[in-house]
């Protein structure tokens, strides 16, 4: 019956002044034009609203029904109309962000706490994964934020927006103790070490050809003529076991005294080195919200150790 908030409004004020003048001026409308809009209410409800009365208008036991109705709609309108305010202020809602592995624990941890100490009404949803599949992700509308290396060279929607924060070098990395600090490795030592991958999934074709523990693996075999192994993917639980045991990884390097405590080193090693852009990818209408250009620039803060 009601199509839009207006007529509801216009209903109630009929309702309660129970005249159509009082009613018009109230709404700041002229009278035949809310006589009109009662006019089209009643046609679509099948019968009269108001008896006409010479004083002015009283509710029928349709009106009342319709009265009841329009009022259940008002605070749903006005329920929806304070909670999108609230998600855009950033006193509600939640938003979702992805991150590679070593981004979602040195960067993204410490914002998500900076982050939930101003904004403790709004929830967020992390989860680890690659460039490809956060950007995946988001153009499916399923996140709204990826956080991480973004030199893929892939093309983005107009929709999403790149901004790249800062070079990172990535190169082999190990626990603090590992034997590999005390003696240079050769080609041949490191194809015969076990690896692991910080990653919680395969590798795309894009990334295997770009900057990544595939593709040092795979310069490993073109030297060597033997391929590495075993590779253990772990995803995030690869940091503790990396700090604990004999593996090798590819990690970046500017990140690692972002992990306290767990003593992960980078070999002295030329070979496996490589600089790529690192930032973040954003859709454009979650930045309408202002808890999200609030957590980017959180993230922004804590790349660039800027001091707040």
């Amino acid at each position: 019956m009601f199509e839009t908030r207006s007529e509801v409004e216009q209903l109630l004020a009929v309702a309660e002044t129970g005249r159509i003048v009082a009613a018009a001026q109230r709404l700041s409308i002229s009278q035949p034009a809310l006589t009109r809009a009662v006019a089209k209410l009643e046609r679509r409800a099948g019968g009269a609203l108001f008896e006409r009365l010479p004083t002015g208008v009283r509710l029928t036991a349709l009106g009342d029904v319709a009265l009841e109705r329009a009022r259940r709609l008002l605070r749903e309108f006005t329920e929806t109309d304070e909670h999108i305010g609230e998600t855009v202020d950033g006193r509600d809602g939640r938003f979702r962000v992805t991150a590679g592995p070593m981004w979602m624990q040195a960067v993204i941890a410490p914002a998500a706490l900076r982050f939930q100490s101003v904004c403790p009404g709004v929830g967020l949803s992390l989860r680890t994964m690659p460039f490809s599949e956060g950007v995946r992700l988001l153009e499916g509308g399923a996140s709204d934020l990826h956080c991480g290396g973004i030199d893929g060279g892939q093309p983005l929607p107009g929709y999403l927006r790149r901004e790249p924060l800062l070079q990172l070098t990535a190169g082999i990395v190990a626990r603090h103790d590992h034997p590999f600090h005390a003696a240079r490795p050769t080609p041949e030592d490191l194809v015969h070490s076990p690896w692991l991958d910080c990653s919680s999934s395969a590798p795309t074709a894009a990334e295997e050809s770009g900057p990544s523990l595939a593709d040092v693996l795979e310069q490993l075999r073109v030297r060597t003529g033997e391929r590495a192994g075993p590779v253990l993917r772990a995803g995030v639980t690869g940091f503790l076991l990396l700090a604990a045991g004999p593996w090798l990884s590819w990690l970046p390097l500017a990140f690692l005294a972002r992990l306290p405590g767990l003593g992960i080193a980078p070999l002295a090693l030329n070979f496996g080195r490589r600089r790529y852009r690192a930032g973040l990818v954003v859709r454009r209408s979650a930045e309408d919200l202002k808890p999200v250009r609030l957590f980017e620039e959180i993230v922004r803060e804590i790349v660039l150790e800027r001091p707040r």
